[in-house]
């Protein structure tokens, strides 16, 4: 028994006629007439009986089997839906764990765009540390992961996904603020609210600042970069951060200048290694880096 002999049977019941189900399945009727007469041989009953210039007459085991085919073929039809649902991602889940810096407004917009494409997909966030989200991703609990750069993880494929120079940003009406640059020197002295040490960009900011001699008033010393910003807007201090946390709060008053010599902030996209990666999270990935071009050009890449 196969598909196509169920496919001839079933539409012989629904039209009443080999002649009508030959021309629905596009095939010859004698085609038709061998294929029944092959399942009837491999179930061991009659479906139909016959009479020369006779409708052909339904047997009561054809419409009992047919019951059951038309539950075979309801089923059929539906995985068919839930393969064009996968296949258009009009369904399925993507799960990503990101830092803060990424987090809080560059990935909100691109979910907000990948949502009013793709509906259907349910999409997981998590926040957490760099260190915290490479853990996740080496133990592929997650499709994609956002951090800073780190050593080769076994299970994880690492590329690099945003490279940008770090901006000072400082509270509203800072005496800095008239300045389209600043450089070190012009923070001498200054309270200043730093990365925590376990941050690469802090090792890479605090040496540029040795390589001027100059001296900062190290106030506050923090992990993350929206942290900075709420305490840089209430007049604790100034900061280096990088461009992304600082533009989302340029918007409610952080005054954010140019720094020189440039300190480059880098982050990495994560997938996993020991499992394929699904087409919903490749078409994410697409439309990260999409986002990220409009907004800082292929050169940030």
């Amino acid at each position: 028994m196969n598909l196509r002999q169920l496919e001839a049977f079933r539409a012989v019941m629904l039209s009443g006629s080999v002649t009508q189900a030959a021309q629905s399945l596009n095939l010859s009727q004698p085609a038709v007439s061998k294929m029944l007469s092959d399942l009837e041989h491999q179930l061991g009953f009659r479906l139909f009986l016959r009479s020369r210039g006779s409708a052909l007459t339904i047997t009561p085991e054809a419409d009992a089997f047919f019951y059951e085919v038309e539950r075979s073929f309801s089923g059929i039809a539906a995985l068919k839906r839930v393969a064009e649902d996968i296949r258009n991602m009009a369904t399925g889940t993507l799960r990503i764990a990101a830092l803060p810096a990424l987090a809080v407004s560059f990935l909100p917009q691109v979910i907000g765009a990948f949502r009013a494409k793709h509906p259907g997909v349910t999409i997981q966030l998590q926040t957490r540390s760099s260190s915290t989200v490479r853990q996740w991703m080496a133990n592929q609990q997650f499709d994609i992961g956002l951090a800073t750069p780190a050593r080769e993880l076994p299970g994880i494929r690492m590329e690099r996904f945003l490279r940008c120079a770090g901006a000072c940003v400082m509270p509203p009406d800072h005496r800095l603020a008239a300045k389209e640059v600043v450089r070190p020197r012009d923070l001498e002295g200054e309270a200043f609210i730093s990365l925590a040490l376990e941050d690469g960009a802090r090792h890479r900011i605090d040496r540029i600042f040795e390589d001027a001699g100059v001296n900062r008033n190290m106030v506050i010393e923090t992990q993350y970069a929206m942290t900075i910003c709420a305490l840089v807007m209430q007049g604790v201090g100034c900061s280096i951060l990088n461009p992304v946390t600082a533009a989302d709060f340029a918007g409610r008053g952080l005054v954010v200048r140019p720094f020189v010599p440039e300190v480059f902030f880098e982050y990495m996209i994560f997938t996993p290694r020991l499992r394929p990666v699904s087409q919903v999270a490749v078409a994410f990935v697409a439309m990260l880096e999409d986002h990220r071009e409009r907004l800082f050009g292929s050169a940030a890449s």
